[in-house]
């Protein structure tokens, strides 16, 4: 705070131990400052306004805040630190009990902002109060503990450290112990003198199970079964069944498509701005890897890099949506911004985007690494790939990334300003130095281009290219086919004279002729590309342009009917002479239409005798330099920079210690309700440290040495017995006095259901859940209709359904964790909301048993919507309900049935997770 910004005086020169001060006009500054607070502090004690207590709640907070970054332990500008008394003292910028000597108090006074501490850039000024405060803790002799220390190393920090696997702690709890993580949760509570909540009821942890496991809840039917399973290890099957699931897939998937930013395309109106068309292939690939358990680290690798590790791999390519979904149409900086920012959140835990503009203020990132990251990705663009079965790209196709500009060289900017560019040195791609760790195998960051396979850079090479042309040009000509045949009837039936007919009937021939030698065509030119450009290349050349050709003579017979009917026109209108002279106007402007055809067909040659290559793949254009036209195209290389390839290693080297750390958080959060590290994205000096360090390194240990199988820690984490815990606070009297926020996990924490699984549940529990898998989203359109799992609906910044928004639904641009809100609206939506109405009686529907009593009906109702055993006096308020509502005009015993599920919807248990 003090040194940056000074300039030439960032050092505090003394003299006789003092420090020296600069000239009259601090003298002045200090005297007008002191006459502003009429000599406040010098009739202050220290118990009043500079105790002890004062610097240690207050008054270093503050220089935590605003001084360290600059004056700490990460940086010591003027070679000053402001991380403890002594040092400031040493540093001659406080002396004790003298405020008017006091160089630190002179400088946050500073009116002037080229002296002013903090500096401009690096905020606001300290407010009156708070310089006030300062100012009377050093009048009081700037009291603070005889032990304080200084900050730590940086490079000390947690997270920082080598991931080692910590000795699973001996416990006097033993028999509450069911798997290695709740050990360490059972050495907190004994620590701690608390006692863990019992297992929930049977009926309460089987709706967890499903509800956390595939996203719906069990049906009654499965309640039942799961209710009456007398085997000692029902519950560990179960969880077996529920993980191999298909569902499993798509309930964990919308996890970590928030995450990594899932989002369809959107712009203005058609205009493709963000993201990608079809990215919905990315998402089909996110459910099928976790369904096949893909390992984690894999997944992270092929999302940055599986153009370059797999390049003629489809499903490893498809991987890139990842980075596809980056696309920006108007601005290549923020495209990388983002790109930096969020592969280093969703991955690393760590704020690149901090060092965007300067030196980041709590982690040992400088500013120039932001831009070593930014290299990794700057030769990558976005393309659109054909895929089997459809030629146009409109429709479908394979959004990906690809290396382009491979010479494309990258600055940093100065202050992170797009237009103030340091051009005299260009940056290449590095990580952060204190994260130069010892690799296990090869060096990650040893960057080698790679040469692409030829179907990689030129993707019309690949054999359902030709498939797709061939199938969309044999369409056409059936279709040119059918057309013809209408035209020989309509010409037989209409008869020799009618002249419409008869152009209908040339104009179809034509339309024969012309899908013939485009289809012949696309089998020449796919050959000609086949054999390196140069064997049948003639050919090729000949039969597009004898397409050309025709389709030029079709319009040049046009004309010539044209020029026919006028003719017509004119023999009928010889014996009128006053209408001679228009029909001559008229005849002279069709015969010029007919010269200009004529010259048309004459130049229907393709230029250098050059032919069309069959599209295998389009690059998606951007607007750069214009925001009217697309920017030049660029070409697909025959090689990869391999940039990406070995960020990617980096990142998922098992001596990373952030990344299994960072991706343990965020399933314990999903599982848990609440994370070990509450900041899951930022895992630096700046964010919070763990609850329970031991067990978050135990799992990260546990998820490298599985493989990175998430389905390992799936199964470990929902088989401990601190996941089967109880939510319920009853009997918790002396756990609540100990430790009333629960961050030690005596007790389930209760989870809002987001809201894809509100609306899921409330269509499967309907029996109108559509399980279909896969495919196009479902458009906004048709999505109040449709009975999709909610996964499938377009989602992008433009477009979201209002029920899914209604109960936080993620935001496209960042969602790192879903909110929880309460607002009324959600309990408007329950209540009136189309799909709660009409699934009610649905519900109540499958719930009903004939010949069975009410009392069965609403006990069968608590248990299936809510997982309750309803008490007798629930059961009896109930049936009261059921009867008033039946003696309602134009009621039913269906009808009151109906309202009672409703009024189950509206509970809070409902969209609970218990």
């Amino acid at each position: 705070m003090i040194g940056s910004g000074i300039n030439s005086r960032s050092h505090f020169p003394r003299s006789n131990g003092h420090p020296r001060h600069f000239g009259a006009s601090v003298s002045r500054r200090i005297a007008a400052l002191f006459a502003a607070i009429g000599c406040l502090f010098v009739f202050v004690s220290s118990s009043a306004a500079g105790s002890l207590d004062d610097y240690q709640t207050k008054i270093k907070p503050l220089f935590k805040t605003r001084c360290f970054s600059c004056h700490g332990a990460l940086k010591q500008e003027g070679g000053l630190r402001l991380d403890t008394v002594e040092l400031m003292i040493d540093g001659g910028v406080v002396a004790r009990g003298d405020v008017s000597d006091s160089v630190l108090v002179d400088r946050v006074s500073e009116t002037s902002l080229e002296d002013r501490m903090p500096p401009e850039h690096e905020g606001e000024p300290l407010s009156e109060a708070e310089i006030e405060l300062l100012s009377a803790w050093i009048a009081a002799g700037a009291p603070a503990p005889e032990d304080e220390q200084p900050e730590t190393d940086p490079e000390d920090h947690w997270s920082f450290q080598p991931i080692t696997r910590p000795v699973v702690p001996a416990v006097e709890n033993k028999s509450w112990v069911r798997t290695p993580l709740d050990s360490f949760i059972a050495n907190a509570h004994q620590e701690k003198g608390l006692a863990p909540q019992p297992d929930a009821p049977r009926a309460i942890l089987v709706r967890r199970l499903y509800l956390d496991l595939i996203g719906v809840p069990p049906s009654s039917d499965e309640m039942v079964a799961a209710e009456q399973d007398s085997a000692m290890d029902w519950y560990e099957k179960l969880v077996e069944r529920l993980l191999d699931d298909p569902r499993h897939g798509e309930r964990w998937a919308r996890h970590w498509m928030d995450i990594w930013r899932y989002s369809d395309w959107w712009g203005l109106n058609a205009q493709l701005r963000n993201s990608q068309r079809h990215l919905w292939h990315w998402r089909d690939w996110i459910v099928d890897s976790l369904n096949a358990d893909r390992g984690y680290d894999e997944m992270v690798r092929l999302m940055l890099a599986g153009d370059e590790l797999h390049p003629t791999d489809t499903d490893a390519v498809v991987a890139t949506g990842y980075l596809a979904r980056n696309f920006f149409l108007f601005n290549r900086n923020q495209w990388m911004d983002e790109t930096v920012e969020h592969v280093g959140k969703a991955f690393l835990g760590l704020t690149f985007d901090c060092a965007k503009c300067h030196d980041h203020k709590f982690d040992p990132i400088e500013h120039t690494d932001f831009y070593k990251m930014r290299a990794f990705f700057e030769p990558y663009q976005v393309r659109m790939d054909m895929l089997p079965g459809e030629a146009n790209l409109t429709k479908d196709g394979l959004p990906r990334a690809f290396d382009a500009l491979l010479d494309t060289p990258t600055y940093r900017l100065i202050r992170g300003e797009e237009g103030d560019p340091d051009k005299s040195k260009v940056i290449e791609p590095g990580v952060p130095e204190f994260l130069n760790f010892q690799s296990a195998g090869d060096n990650p960051l040893d960057i080698q281009p790679i040469a692409l396979p030829a179907e990689a850079w030129q993707p019309e090479r690949r054999d359902w290219v030709l498939e797709n042309h061939l199938s969309a040009a044999t369409a056409k000509r059936k279709n040119a086919q059918t057309k013809l045949k209408q035209a020989e009837a309509a010409k037989q039936k209409a008869g020799q004279d009618d002249t419409a007919a008869e152009f209908a009937l040339k104009l179809a021939r034509m339309d024969v002729k012309i899908a013939d030698a485009e289809h012949e065509s696309v089998s020449r030119r796919y050959a000609a590309m086949q054999a390196e450009w140069n064997e049948s290349a003639d050919e090729a050349v000949v039969l597009e342009t004898k397409a050309e050709a025709i389709r030029a003579e079709r319009n040049v017979s046009l004309l010539q009917a044209e020029r026919s009917l006028i003719d017509v026109q004119k023999r009928l209108a010889e014996a009128d002479e006053d209408k001679r002279e228009a029909i001559e106007k008229e005849l002279a402007k069709a015969q010029g239409n007919f010269d200009k055809a004529e010259k048309t067909l004459a130049a229907a040659i393709l230029p250098d005798d050059s032919f069309t290559p069959l599209v295998g793949a389009q690059w998606s254009a951007t607007r750069f330099l214009s925001t009217g036209k697309d920017d030049p195209a660029v070409e697909f290389p025959s090689q990869s920079s391999g940039r990406r390839t070995a960020l990617a290693r980096w990142i998922t080297d098992r001596n990373n210690p952030l990344t299994a750390r960072v991706a343990v958080n965020h399933l314990w959060t999903r599982h848990f309700g609440q994370p070990l590290v509450a900041s899951v994205f930022d895992f630096g000096r700046n964010g919070v440290a763990p609850s329970n360090t031991e067990l978050l390194d135990w799992l990260a240990a546990e998820l490298i040495d599985s493989g990175y199988s998430m389905k390992h820690l799936h199964r470990l984490m929902v088989n401990s017995a601190v996941y089967r815990m109880s939510s319920s606070n009853a009997g918790g009297e002396s756990n609540l006095a100990i430790d009333p926020d629960n961050q030690f996990w005596w007790r389930r924490v209760p989870i809002r259901l987001e809201s894809q699984v509100v609306r899921d549940a409330v269509l499967s529990l309907a029996g109108t859940l559509d399980p279909t898998m896969g495919g196009p989203p479902v458009p906004p359109a048709k999505q109040p209709e449709s009975k999709r799992r909610s996964l499938y609906f377009f989602h992008s910044n433009n477009e979201r359904d209002l029920f899914l928004t209604m109960f936080d639904e993620a935001l496209v641009t960042d969602c790192y964790r879903r909110e929880q809100s309460i607002v009324p609206q959600q309990a408007l939506a329950l209540t009136n909301s189309k799909l709660v109405l009409h699934s009610s009686g649905q519900i109540a529907e499958r719930l009903f048993v004939a010949d069975e009593t009410p009392r069965d009906f609403v006990i069968r109702s608590f248990k299936t919507l809510l997982a309750i055993d309803a008490s007798d006096a629930e059961i009896a308020a109930s049936l009261k309900a059921l009867s008033d509502w039946e003696r309602q005009p134009e009621s039913s015993p269906a009808r009151a049935r109906a309202h009672f599920v409703w009024v189950l919807i509206n509970h809070n248990d409902f969209v609970t997770v218990r």
